[in-house]
């Protein structure tokens, strides 16, 4: 290994090193240039300059200034980069970003290599401090990511958090060589250490594009997602999305013997809202409407706007004289609204049990819009259910089979 290591030198690692980070500055411009405007994508890519540079500086960029001068910019733009990587994380998970105050560490390092002169000659000393620094904001990069869950993204988060982390740990053994041996060298020296060192860092930096890539079309393809399930003013699950959870829910009461109750929540008089205080006034309304819905029922419980000022729920685990005492939970909370154009906010709420053993789940929307028709009917402002749902049902039932017949 050690003579396969020595055929390589590190010279043509640092500027292949130098391109990966290039590469990584141009894989994030490019995904931003596609619709993409998350400003980690701009953290990162100015990670990926300050790799490129800070590895091709003093080794293939020909400057005017003593080697020392260049190693000192040199650590000074992978510290940067470094810095970054962590704030693009930071940005990502809407998380408080360090980059200034590190920033400002990287700036003092460099300083300290240029004016001190103890510093400036002692390799252990600066190898020492710059690898302590990288090691645990890579680290912490890594841990973030490790631990900010979130459906669907949670395996490309952790995906990179790896990277950042076995990153980390590889400076870490950089430290920790630093530390023990009995004389170190300059990183461009070709020995098996050093060029190990590089061909690690060129791997990560290869793979961190990929990985960040990944994860950010993924996130994209997650978004894409919510946005077709969800309505976009209350953040309840849309129209679109009841079918999949009412045969899921359905599928569960059917295999354990456990009721499923439906409610129909309309706002009495929305149309005056809207005519008289502007739309506005009635999206203000309708959000207010569905939080206080939201307040009202349990984690097992699933809402829905089915469009305009109509709200359905599914209450899994519950008989309809249950979800009656629901709707009048609900309908008191909606009725402590603040009033709307001198009016005050009112719901009409129709309730019903789905009886999947003997109805089809359009039998059970047809009866609990029927209940809430019945509510409108009897004066508004009040919760109804239907009386003996099952006995509709299996009349309904009944009717089918007769036709069939």
């Amino acid at each position: 290994m050690e003579q396969l290591l020595l055929q390589l030198d590190t010279r043509t690692l640092a500027f292949i090193s130098g391109l990966a980070g290039l590469l990584l500055a141009a894989t994030m411009l490019g995904i931003a240039m596609t619709g993409t405007r998350h400003r980690a994508l701009y953290d990162w890519a100015a990670a990926g300059l300050c790799y490129g540079f800070g590895f091709l500086i003093g080794v293939w960029i020909s400057v005017p200034w003593p080697p020392w001068v260049s190693a000192a910019f040199a650590n000074a733009l992978v510290g940067s980069g470094h810095v970054l990587v962590l704030a693009g994380v930071q940005r990502h998970l809407g998380r408080r970003v360090w980059a200034p105050l590190l920033l400002v560490l990287v700036v003092a390092l460099l300083l300290s290599t240029l004016l001190l002169e103890p510093f400036r000659a002692e390799l252990r000393l600066r190898v020492l401090v710059h690898s302590a620094l990288y090691c645990a904001v890579d680290l912490t990069a890594g841990v973030l990511l490790w631990r900010a869950a979130a459906p669907g993204l949670t395996a490309y988060r952790r995906a990179v958090a790896l990277l950042a982390i076995l990153n980390g740990l590889a400076i870490a053994w950089r430290f920790g060589h630093a530390l023990l041996a009995e004389r170190i060298e300059n990183t461009l020296v070709d020995n098996p250490f050093n060029i190990a060192l590089f061909l690690v860092s060129m791997a990560q930096m290869f793979m961190l594009t990929m990985a960040l890539a990944v994860m950010l079309f993924r996130g994209k393809a997650v978004q894409l997602q919510w946005i077709g399930q969800h309505d976009p003013m209350t953040g309840m699950l849309n129209r679109r999305s009841l079918l999949e959870h009412a045969q899921r829910e359905v599928a569960r009461s059917l295999r354990y013997g456990t009721p499923l109750s439906l409610l129909m929540l309309d706002i009495d008089r929305f149309k005056t809202i809207n005519d008289h205080a502007g739309h506005e006034a009635g999206d203000e309304v309708i959000r207010r409407v569905a939080a206080r819905i939201g307040e009202g029922l349990r984690a097992s419980d699933t809402a829905f706007r089915l469009g305009g000022e109509e709200f359905l729920m599914l209450l899994p685990a519950t008989s309809v004289g249950a979800a009656l005492q629901v709707a009048e939970r609900l309908r008191a909370a909606i009725s402590a609204l603040p009033p709307a154009c001198g009016r005050p906010v009112t719901a009409s709420i129709g309730v019903t049990e789905v009886m999947p053993r003997v109805e089809s789940w359009e039998d059970a929307m047809r009866r609990v819009d029927g209940a809430l028709y019945r509510a409108k009917h009897e004066g508004r402002d009040r919760s109804v259910a239907i009386a003996h749902p099952a006995a509709q049902a299996l009349a309904a039932s009944a009717a089918r089979l007769a036709e069939v017949g």
